[in-house]
Formats: C-alpha cells, structure tokens, sequence
C-alpha cells in the first residue's frame, strides 16, 4: 500500500486547488463528484471563512478555481469575488467552474482568467453560456460521468495489491484538484476535491486544519486520508458511466447508506452492483462528454421537488 501512496500527487504537484463554495445547484447530475444530491440540507461558505481559504494558497503556483455546487448560486457572490480579486492578485490565476451565471456573467469575466463552462446540454444553462459556445472553456452538450459510490474495496477484495495500483493511477489525482470545503461552520482541506464530497454527505470530519500553506506537504502527510478516502471511492475503478440527465447513483455496499438516503431524501434514482462482473468495467474517465445513454423519467416529481428547494433558496438567499 505505502509503495503506491508514495507515487500519489500531493497538492503541491497538482494543477488546480479548488474553494468549494457553495453545495447549491440548480442541475443534478449522475454520479456528481460533489454528492450534491446526497448531502442534507443547503450551506454556503462564510465570507470570513472564503478569505482565510484564499489567503491559505495565495502562494500556490497553480489555478486556484471556485466551484460548487454553482459557485454563481453564493448570496455573497459579488463579495466573494472582491475579496478573492483581493487576495490572489493574479487574475490568469482565479478560475470558475459552473454550468449557469445568472445574473453575474460580466462579473465573472471581470475577474476570472479561467473557466470550465460545463452546460450539461440543460437549455436554460446553455442560454447562460451562449457568448462563450465558441470557446475553449465551453462544453454545451451532455456528460457521462463514471460511478463515485462504487467503493474499489468491493469491487478489488480479492486484489488489494491490484486495488491500489488502481488507486495510485486515479484520474482525479493525477488530473483534477485537492480542495478547501466548509465543513459544518470549519474550514477543512483535502488532498483530493471527492473526499471532501464523501465528508460533507456523511456530516463526518476527516478534513486537515486550514493553514497557511497547508497545501505543500509531501504525500505522506495525507496519508491518513488516503487511506480512509480512497478504497471506499469508486473513481480509480473505471466503471461504466451515466449520462448527467439520468440523475442516477451507482453504488456498492460500502456506499449504501449514502445512496438510500438520497433516494428516500430527494427521489434520487440509484442502482446497487454487487461485483466486478456486472460493472461493466470500461476503463472510463470521471468525464467524458457524450450523449450516448437513453434517459430515467423515474422519481420525476420527487426530483423536480429537490431542485426547486435549491433554486428557492438561492433566490430567497438573494433577496432577503
């Protein structure tokens, strides 16, 4: 295990730190990295709390990006985005990842230099995103995105050596971000933006303490998350993947109680594998952009019902 840990990027190696801000989400997307739809109830960063997070990687060479949930969906947004332009001085260096502006689409090229434009073939979405369709950063059309709650030590008992292997290659490791979250009023980091997913859906704490540059420690220093982390994630085992629309959880045993609380909760679709054989292994990335999968209309009203809390509360946030 330690052997395979050891060729792990910790964040300092990494391209992307993000700030998440926000769990609210006007889409609801299958096998969501960010469990938005298995977690209980609403939060938003405090803008006390979002300027220490800023002030932790200022030094950071890399992107540091804001994301959600939609980052746009903040009450505070304008206010985040003045301290944010504030503290890292560098614009080329503040990003944004989201699938919708609302009202903030000039103020968000006012102060991010990079984007992940993400539409997930949602009309009302791609109205948003319309003046960048010919851009780099845009992606209009739907998703697939490859099972989270599929734990690998369900699916790798037989192969732990095997398991981590897979693990040590993990796409979101060796592609995507670590992560600052606030985690029941308290900043937390992560070595890796899903296990900050897999806390906050479970109302645990398993987060480093926000210093500054908590960030640039070797891998060894998250190892403790690693190990609680990694082996009851599904992303290093590449199974077969859900278009975004479908809003369906596949999920083993070790991640059960996270998928029945959605489905009871907020009509989530979810669907149980109980081995290897019947994952349909495809050797998937954690995204790809495709429209291949035929969509769900099951649990519709329920799910219509979630959504509309979120886009509720977002607009009551705003005009309170």
């Amino acid at each position: 295990m330690e052997k395979y840990i050891s060729l792990m990027k910790p964040p300092k190696d990494m391209r992307i730190i993000c700030i998440d801000i926000t769990n609210k989400c006007d889409l609801a997307c299958s096998n969501c990295t960010r469990l938005l739809a298995n977690q209980d109830g609403f939060w938003d960063m405090k803008l006390e709390n979002f300027k220490i997070a800023a002030e932790s990687v200022k030094n950071f060479p890399g992107l540091i990006i804001l994301i959600g949930g939609n980052p746009c969906m903040h009450p505070k947004f304008e206010e985040i985005c003045k301290v944010f332009s504030e503290v890292i001085s560098e614009k080329s260096k503040r990003g944004l990842w989201t699938n919708n502006f609302f009202k903030h689409e000039k103020l968000a090229m006012d102060t991010f230099g990079a984007f992940n434009l993400n539409a997930h073939d949602n009309p009302r979405a791609k109205k948003s995103l319309k003046n960048y369709a010919n851009t780099k950063w845009y992606h209009g059309g739907s998703s697939t995105h490859a099972p989270i709650l599929t734990a690998i030590k369900d699916l790798y008992s037989h192969d732990e050596d095997l398991m981590w292997k897979l693990i040590s290659n993990c796409d979101v490791n060796k592609n995507w971000s670590a992560s600052i979250v606030e985690n029941n009023g308290k900043l937390r980091g992560y070595f890796c933006e899903v296990a900050a997913s897999f806390d906050l859906a479970r109302k645990e704490d398993n987060g480093i303490e926000i210093k500054d540059n908590w960030w640039s420690q070797n891998i060894n220093f998250y190892e403790k998350q690693i190990k609680h982390f990694c082996p009851a994630c599904g992303i290093a085992a590449k199974l077969e993947a859900t278009k975004d629309s479908d809003e369906l959880d596949t999920y083993t045993k070790t991640n059960e109680d996270i998928a029945l609380f959605s489905q009871k909760n907020n009509g989530r679709l979810i669907k149980k594998i109980n081995s290897l054989q019947e994952s349909g292994n495809l050797n998937h990335a954690v995204t790809q952009y495709s429209d291949k999968t035929k969509g769900n209309i099951k649990h519709k009203a329920k799910r219509f019902m979630w959504k509309l809390r979120k886009l509720s509360s977002y607009f009551f946030d705003r005009h309170s």
